[in-house]
Protein backbone atom coordinates (compact mmCIF):
# COMPACT_ATOMS: atom_id res chain seq x y z
CA UNK A 1 0.00 0.00 0.00
CA UNK A 2 1.05 3.59 -0.66
CA UNK A 3 1.99 5.73 2.32
CA UNK A 4 2.54 9.63 0.86
CA UNK A 5 4.55 11.22 3.48
CA UNK A 6 5.80 15.01 2.26
CA UNK A 7 5.30 16.37 -1.34
CA UNK A 8 8.90 16.42 -3.25
CA UNK A 9 10.48 19.30 -3.88
CA UNK A 10 11.56 17.88 -7.39
CA UNK A 11 10.64 14.68 -9.39
CA UNK A 12 13.66 11.86 -9.53
CA UNK A 13 12.86 8.82 -11.04
CA UNK A 14 15.12 5.07 -11.10
CA UNK A 15 14.97 3.00 -13.72
CA UNK A 16 14.96 -0.23 -12.81
CA UNK A 17 16.24 -3.17 -15.97
CA UNK A 18 15.15 -5.94 -17.36
CA UNK A 19 15.85 -8.55 -15.12
CA UNK A 20 15.09 -12.81 -14.98
CA UNK A 21 11.88 -12.48 -17.91
CA UNK A 22 10.52 -9.11 -16.36
CA UNK A 23 10.20 -5.58 -18.14
CA UNK A 24 11.85 -2.66 -17.11
CA UNK A 25 10.02 -0.37 -14.65
CA UNK A 26 10.66 3.69 -13.37
CA UNK A 27 9.72 4.09 -9.86
CA UNK A 28 10.05 7.25 -8.05
CA UNK A 29 13.00 7.80 -6.20
CA UNK A 30 12.77 5.87 -2.89
CA UNK A 31 10.49 3.45 -4.01
CA UNK A 32 11.37 0.43 -1.49
CA UNK A 33 10.46 -1.75 -4.55
CA UNK A 34 13.16 -0.76 -6.26
CA UNK A 35 16.06 -2.93 -7.36
CA UNK A 36 19.60 -1.36 -5.47
CA UNK A 37 21.13 -1.51 -9.13
CA UNK A 38 18.28 0.72 -10.75
CA UNK A 39 19.65 3.78 -12.24
CA UNK A 40 18.41 7.50 -11.69
CA UNK A 41 17.10 9.38 -14.52
CA UNK A 42 15.52 12.80 -14.91
CA UNK A 43 11.52 13.56 -15.97
CA UNK A 44 12.47 13.17 -19.50
CA UNK A 45 14.37 10.30 -19.47
CA UNK A 46 11.62 8.26 -17.21
CA UNK A 47 8.98 9.56 -19.77
CA UNK A 48 11.42 8.20 -22.56
CA UNK A 49 12.06 5.02 -20.67
CA UNK A 50 8.18 4.04 -20.67
CA UNK A 51 7.91 4.94 -24.31
CA UNK A 52 9.55 1.68 -24.36
CA UNK A 53 7.80 -1.50 -25.34
CA UNK A 54 7.64 -3.39 -22.34
CA UNK A 55 8.57 -0.65 -19.48
CA UNK A 56 6.55 -0.01 -17.02
CA UNK A 57 5.85 2.19 -14.53
CA UNK A 58 5.17 1.43 -10.94
CA UNK A 59 2.03 1.33 -9.24
CA UNK A 60 3.42 1.56 -5.97
CA UNK A 61 4.91 4.52 -5.99
CA UNK A 62 4.50 7.70 -6.84
CA UNK A 63 5.50 6.68 -11.27
CA UNK A 64 2.55 5.36 -12.66
CA UNK A 65 0.05 8.28 -11.01
CA UNK A 66 2.47 11.20 -12.12
CA UNK A 67 4.02 9.83 -14.95
CA UNK A 68 1.83 8.32 -16.90
CA UNK A 69 -0.99 11.03 -17.57
CA UNK A 70 2.34 12.93 -18.28
CA UNK A 71 2.85 10.65 -21.68
CA UNK A 72 -0.97 10.51 -22.49
CA UNK A 73 -1.51 14.13 -22.54
CA UNK A 74 -1.15 15.70 -26.25
CA UNK A 75 -1.94 12.20 -27.98
CA UNK A 76 -5.61 12.83 -28.32
CA UNK A 77 -5.17 15.82 -30.89
CA UNK A 78 -8.68 15.97 -31.95
CA UNK A 79 -11.26 18.48 -30.27
CA UNK A 80 -12.73 16.87 -27.08
CA UNK A 81 -16.63 15.76 -26.98
CA UNK A 82 -17.95 18.68 -25.88
CA UNK A 83 -15.89 20.75 -27.70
Amino acid sequence: MRTRTSTPTRWAWLLDGRTRGRPATVHAEGCTNAADRAHPLGTMQALDALARPGTTACTACDAAETLLPIRAHGRNDGPAPDD
